[in-house]
């Protein structure tokens, strides 16, 4: 390795490559996660795996806490700015992620068969339980 290598390996990372890594990172932990619209596999805890590149949570979803780039949350039916094009979140696994995504689990009742049916059943959910 010559030291303008070893110079570039120990520079620090830019805010873009810290997103681009966040991103792989995302990847990587959702990585087994189907890509076809049918039905949420199951993981190895019991729990459900995310469809990739679903987002429906990070659209449909309403959030009052702050978010990188949106300091007085997101209402409900708004794209989350931390959503990528491919629909996966930015700031996974940061500690500027909202606690309520970092909680929020997949299930087949919230998820459905479906992105689109994701989309309704938590705008369902915001609905039913807005204040009046």
């Amino acid at each position: 390795m010559s030291s303008g290598e070893t110079a570039r390996a120990r520079a620090p990372r830019t805010a873009a490559e810290q997103r681009l890594s966040l991103a792989d990172h995302a990847t990587r932990y959702h990585g087994r996660m189907s890509r076809d619209e049918g039905a949420l596999r199951i993981n190895p805890d019991g729990g459900w795996f995310c469809r990739s590149g679903c987002g429906a949570c990070c659209i449909a979803l309403s959030i009052s806490s702050p978010i990188p780039g949106m300091p007085s949350g997101k209402p409900a039916g708004v794209r989350c700015v931390q959503l990528s094009i491919d629909n996966r979140c930015l700031i996974f696994g940061q500690p500027e992620r909202p606690e309520v995504c970092g909680r929020l689990r997949p299930e087949p009742a919230m998820c459905g068969g479906s992105r689109v049916e994701a989309i309704a059943s938590i705008d369902a959910l915001e609905r039913a339980t807005r204040p009046d």
